[in-house]
């Protein structure tokens, strides 16, 4: 059974060695085939190719080849190549012909000779500009009739005019009529010189006048900028420089007058782009706490109205009063008096309300082990607390209280019972580790590692119920395998450690040279040895090789292994371990073959096989 390929092969120009075109006795034999096919006619051997628009397979490479030239008289001209020479004739001193190899040069040779009645020459008449060729005599005659720069400027004087005289010694004397043209037909003005521009000459303007007075006047601009202008007596503003704020960052403002000032200093509130380096103490003067009386009751609205004006209330100042919800900000100032806030509010009419400015750090702050001072009480969950805050919540958190036997209901190493009539006392959170598993606490299945703590103060001798005490169990248990997560025991597992590496805490990753579904053999016969010695059966018949693997066997996939799901690749079983290709069969159960045109000798290639 051959191959079977389902796209094109690009070969990347790569040799395709030792290859057998498909052999048939006959075009009958061939079949129908399509542009391009080949096949080698084995009674009359040939090279057979199939030409679609003759329907028919045609000879390749034979004296039957047919090169059909267009016109000529009589219609297509036809020439059997092997039967004429064609011959590619020069013409001395016109044309000439070469041939090295495949290639045939026509050119010029190095001196053309054009043909004596292709060409007229003509000689013009003094004054005849037209374009003819004319002979060396009459160049050298035309030149020398001008050689006197005087000569050759009287005859460039188109309008016959005398302004320009040249002596004997090559001087040029311009008279009173003279003018400088420049290349834009301008004679210039009074007080212009004559200069290059870059790219042409012109006639410029004098420099502005040195007795030029100048001022600095200063006028204010829209959006935090003013402007100092270099204003001249005549010429009016000559340059300007704009001073421009950031805002946040920097304000502009001004005395607009000549000899007037431009002040740069910081906005009321700075904003600091990237980092702040400061030497000495950072003090903050204001309190940054201000309040307001509403003025009207509210409900579930976001929208605050003082019965005064206060200027000091800014965007970002969190706002705390009676009823007030937490985390409430102003995000909009309409005016002194109105006010947008982050969450809906519900106030009764004539409540004092406290604004406070709240510091935003949107990094880590590094407090580089010095102590804060003063720090409030925390209220929210992401608040900071201080030393007494914390004090007080850890006051009482239990302790542990040692071990307990889940099988006799003891505490262990006292003896104690926590449970029924003769229980200790425990404080809230105070608990036991279990070290023997047990089902006496409560009648409760507990195993070593798990915890009960105390949820409230419990009395001694108060026979205190199961709902006095919280179980918390570690599940150490061995890991178990099932269906679904589910229904999957977790717990204390092992790896193998031909596939598996598991660090010191636990980090388990697979080895990254093992492959847990793959597995490599040998097309040997180790099958139809008495006791078998590997899982291939070799077989020879009608001019091919079957190697037939048993995947199901214990030293490939086991039991259950279906051939459908393995993915196969053939190499070489010696170095250099090339891939080849050979035709592979996969039946409905464990069964894949491995079919090879030829007698294949066992162990020459071998099989690198993936479950899927």
């Amino acid at each position: 059974m051959a191959i079977n390929f389902l796209n094109n092969v690009d070969f990347n120009s790569i040799q395709s060695q030792n290859i057998v075109i498909e052999n048939f006795t006959s075009d009958a034999a061939a079949g129908t085939g399509v542009e391009g096919q080949l096949y080698w006619n084995t009674t009359v051997p040939s090279l057979r190719g199939y030409d679609v628009s003759l329907a028919a397979w045609i000879p390749i490479g034979t004296s039957n080849d047919i090169l059909t030239f267009a016109g000529g008289t009589g219609g297509n001209q036809t020439v059997d190549l092997n039967a004429q020479t064609f011959t590619v004739a020069g013409t001395t001193n016109q044309i000439v012909t070469s041939g090295a190899g495949q290639t045939l040069t026509i050119a010029f040779p190095t001196i053309v000779t054009l043909p004596a009645s292709s060409i007229v020459a003509t000689t013009p008449t003094a004054g005849d500009d037209s374009l003819k060729i004319a002979t060396t005599a009459f160049v050298k005659t035309a030149v020398e009739a001008s050689d006197t720069l005087a000569e050759i400027l009287a005859i460039g004087n188109v309008t016959g005019g005398t302004d320009i005289a040249v002596s004997a010694g090559d001087d040029i004397t311009f008279t009173a009529t003279s003018a400088i043209v420049d290349p834009g037909s301008s004679k210039g003005t009074a007080g212009q010189y004559l200069a290059s521009t870059g790219t042409t000459i012109d006639w410029l303007d004098l420099p502005i006048d040195p007795n030029e007075k100048y001022t600095l006047p200063v006028t204010a601009l829209a959006g935090n900028q003013a402007r100092v202008s270099l204003t001249g007596s005549t010429d009016g503003v000559v340059s300007t420089v704009d001073f421009i704020g950031t805002a946040g960052r920097i304000a502009i403002t001004s005395q607009d007058q000549n000899n007037g000032s431009v002040t740069i200093d910081f906005p009321d509130d700075v904003t600091i782009v990237d980092d702040l380096t400061v030497g000495g103490i950072i003090t903050q003067l204001g309190t940054g706490i201000t309040t307001g009386v509403n003025d009207g009751a509210l409900t579930a609205s976001t929208n605050l109205l003082l019965t005064a004006n206060n200027t000091a209330i800014k965007i970002g100042m969190q706002v705390t009063g009676i009823d007030i919800p937490v985390n409430i900000t102003v995000v909009t100032v309409t005016d002194a008096k109105n006010f947008v806030l982050s969450g809906a509010i519900t106030i009764t009419n004539g409540i004092t309300i406290t604004f406070e400015e709240v510091n935003s750090f949107a990094a880590p702050l590094d407090m580089n082990n010095n102590r804060l001072h003063e720090v409030k009480t925390g209220v929210l969950g992401t608040d900071g607390v201080n030393l007494g805050q914390v004090q007080s919540l850890v006051a009482g958190i239990g302790v542990f209280k040692g071990g307990y036997n889940a099988t006799t209901g003891l505490t262990v190493p006292d003896g104690l019972e926590i449970e029924g009539a003769n229980n200790i006392a425990l404080d809230k959170g105070d608990y036991f580790v279990v070290t023997t598993a047990g089902s006496a606490f409560f009648s409760l299945a507990l195993e070593a590692g798990d915890f009960i703590f105390a949820e409230t103060a419990i009395t001694a001798n108060s026979s205190p119920p199961v709902g006095d005490y919280i179980v918390v169990r570690a599940d150490d248990n061995v890991a178990g395998a099932g269906a679904t997560d589910g229904a999957t025991q977790k717990g204390v597992s092992g790896f193998d450690s031909a596939n598996f590496t598991v660090s010191s805490n636990g980090w388990v990753q697979i080895k990254s040279l093992s492959r847990l579904n793959g597995r490599k053999q040998v097309l040997d016969d180790g099958g139809s040895a008495t006791p078998a010695t590997s899982p291939v059966e070799r077989d020879f018949l009608n001019g091919f090789t079957t190697f037939e693997i048993d995947l199901a066997d214990a030293s490939l996939f086991g039991t259950g292994a279906l051939a459908e799901d393995v993915t196969v690749e053939v190499t070489q079983h010696v170095s250099p371990y090339q891939t080849v290709y050979a035709d592979v069969t996969r039946s409905g159960s464990a069964s894949m073959s491995i079919i090879f045109s030829g007698n294949v000798a066992v162990d020459t290639y071998r099989v690198l096989l993936e479950y899927v």
